[in-house]
C-alpha cells in the first residue's frame, strides 16, 4: 500500500488560532521551572535556595552527556527545589523562582565568527530544543553526524487543528526563521532548503518568497505543499511525502540524509546566534470551546496552565472542563492546572467537558476503520489484542514501535477502545525489554 492512498483527516473546523497575531503574556509572581522534559533525561540544578538570578541566568544543566541546559525565565530569588508532578505525569525537580519585578537580563557571550562547529555549540549554550523530534538540537547536529544531512526541511505550517504555532511565527518573525533556517544549512551539507507549508497556506507560502527575493538573502530554497489532512507534518510521513523515503526502526533520519526543523526552532536558533538569547519560553496555541481569548502566546518557562488559563480568560468557570496538553487526538489529559508547562508544549487545549469523555469503551466490532485510517499502515485493534493478552512478541511482529501515536485509530473506533494508549504501553514495554533503547 502506498502512502498516496491514505487519506487522513481534514481539520473538522476552522483553526481558531490561526491569523492572530503572537502576544505576550504578562509576567506572574511566582515560576516553577521543571528540570525534566518529556523526551530528555532530568537536568540538575546549578543554583540554590536563596540564589539571586536574572533573566537568562544557567539554573540547571545535564547531568550526564545528553541533557539540556536550562534558564531562569525571570529574574529574582530562588525559593526552593523541589519534587513536584510535570506534564507527563512523571515527579521531577522543579526550581520555584520569584519575580523581583527588576527584568535584570543576563545573555549568552557573543558568538564571534559562524562556522558549524561555533553554530552547534550555540545551539548547546543556548538550551535550543528541536520541537519536532523533541531532543536537544545540538545532539541532533554532533560534530560528525551534521554533515550526513543533505536535505534540509523546514516546516512552517501544521495540519494540528489545534496548533497554529509555526504558522503564526513565519507570519509575526519571518526575518528571524528565514536568518535561522540558513544557519541550520550552515551546520549540514543541504544546499538548498524545503520550506514546507499545508497547501491551506499559499498566500504564506507567497509571502516568504517575496521576503527573500526583496531582503536578497544569498542561498537557494524551493518551497513545497502538503494536504492539509492531520497527520501529514508528522515527521515520518513528511519525509516520504516530500523526499520519496521511508524511515522505521532500520533506517533513520539521519542514514536518510533528512534533517527536519520547525519554525520555531529556527525562530529561536536566529535568536541565539544574533541577539544571545538564550531559550527561557515558549510560544504556545491557546484552543477549546471554553477560552475567551484564543490565540498563540508567548509564555515563558515555569508557567502553570492555571497562570495561561486565568490571561486568556474561561469562557464558564463553573464548567468542569477538560485541560489537554497537545491537541484533541493525541494529547496528555492534565490532572490539575497547578501543573508547569512544557518547552515542548505547543498547544493546550481547555474544552466544556464533553458527553463522550464520559462513555466506556466497548467491545472491538472488527469494523476495520482503526487500520483504514492508520497512516503507517498498521493494524491497531491486532496490536491491541496482543498486547492485553501479553502476547509481546506478537506485539513486536506487528511492528507496534512503528506506531506514531497520531491518535487517529481511537479517534475513528466506533466502540472507543483506547487503541492509541495501549499501543504507546505496548511501545514503552518493548523499549524497556530492550533496555531502555
Amino acid at each position: 500500500m502506498k502512502l498516496v492512498s491514505f487519506r487522513g483527516i481534514y481539520p473538522k473546523k476552522k483553526k481558531d488560532t490561526a491569523g492572530i497575531e503572537l502576544a505576550q503574556m504578562r509576567p506572574i509572581e511566582f515560576y516553577n521551572v521543571s528540570l525534566k522534559l518529556p523526551t530528555v533525561p532530568e537536568s540538575e540544578p546549578c543554583v540554590k535556595v536563596g540564589d539571586e538570578v536574572k533573566q537568562g541566568t544557567l539554573i540547571a544543566k545535564p547531568a550526564g552527556k545528553v541533557g539540556l541546559n536550562l534558564f531562569s525565565p525571570v529574574s529574582g530569588k530562588v525559593l526552593n527545589i523541589f519534587e513536584k508532578m510535570n506534564s507527563t505525569g512523571e515527579q521531577s525537580k522543579h526550581i520555584l523562582i520569584m519575580n523581583d519585578n527588576k527584568n535584570e537580563v543576563q545573555d549568552l557571550p557573543d558568538i564571534g565568527s559562524i562556522s558549524d562547529v561555533v553554530l552547534i555549540e550555540r545551539l548547546k549554550d543556548a538550551g535550543i530544543i528541536d520541537t519536532i523530534s523533541g531532543m536537544p538540537s545540538y545532539l541532533k547536529y554532533s560534530y560528525i553526524g551534521a554533515r550526513s544531512y543533505k536535505t534540509l526541511l523546514v516546516l512552517l505550517d501544521s495540519t494540528d487543528p489545534n496548533n497554529t504555532v509555526n504558522q503564526t511565527i513565519t507570519e509575526c518573525k519571518m526575518e528571524e526563521v528565514v536568518n535561522g533556517a540558513r544557519y541550520f544549512m550552515n551546520i549540514t551539507s543541504a544546499t538548498t532548503i524545503t520550506f514546507v507549508f499545508t497547501e491551506a497556506n499559499y498566500k504564506l507560502a507567497t509571502k516568504l518568497k517575496k521576503h527573500i527575493e526583496e531582503n536578497k538573502k544569498n542561498y537557494d530554497f524551493r518551497v513545497k505543499f502538503i494536504p492539509n489532512k492531520y497527520p501529514f507534518d508528522n515527521p515520518y510521513i513528511l519525509a516520504n511525502l516530500v523526499c520519496g523515503k521511508k524511515i522505521n526502526e532500520k533506517t533513520s533520519f539521519l542514514d536518510a540524509g533528512i534533517t527536519i526543523e520547525s519554525a520555531e526552532s529556527c525562530y529561536n536558533f536566529c535568536r541565539a546566534v544574533e541577539f544571545n538569547k538564550p531559550l527561557i519560553a515558549k510560544i504556545i496555541s491557546v484552543d477549546g470551546n471554553n477560552v475567551s481569548r484564543k490565540g498563540n502566546y508567548i509564555v515563558q518557562n515555569g508557567v502553570s496552565y492555571d497562570n495561561i488559563l486565568n490571561f486568556v480568560g474561561i469562557e464558564n468557570p463553573n464548567d468542569n472542563s477538560a485541560l489537554i496538553d497537545g491537541n484533541e487526538l493525541s494529547g496528555i489529559a492534565q490532572f490539575n492546572r497547578d501543573i508547569s508547562i512544557s518547552l515542548l508544549t505547543d498547544s493546550i487545549v481547555f474544552n466544556k467537558y464533553p458527553a463522550y469523555y464520559d462513555q466506556k469503551e466497548y467491545p472491538c466490532i472488527s469494523c476495520g476503520k482503526c487500520a483504514k485510517v492508520c497512516p503507517v499502515f498498521l493494524n491497531p485493534k491486532r496490536i491491541e489484542a496482543a498486547y492485553l493478552d501479553e502476547e509481546f512478541d506478537s506485539v513486536e511482529k506487528l511492528k507496534a514501535n512503528s506506531c506514531i501515536e497520531c491518535g487517529l485509530c481511537s479517534y475513528v473506533c466506533p466502540a472507543k477502545r483506547f487503541l492509541t494508549q495501549r499501543i504507546s504501553a505496548a511501545k514503552e514495554y518493548l523499549k524497556i525489554k530492550k533496555g531502555g533503547k
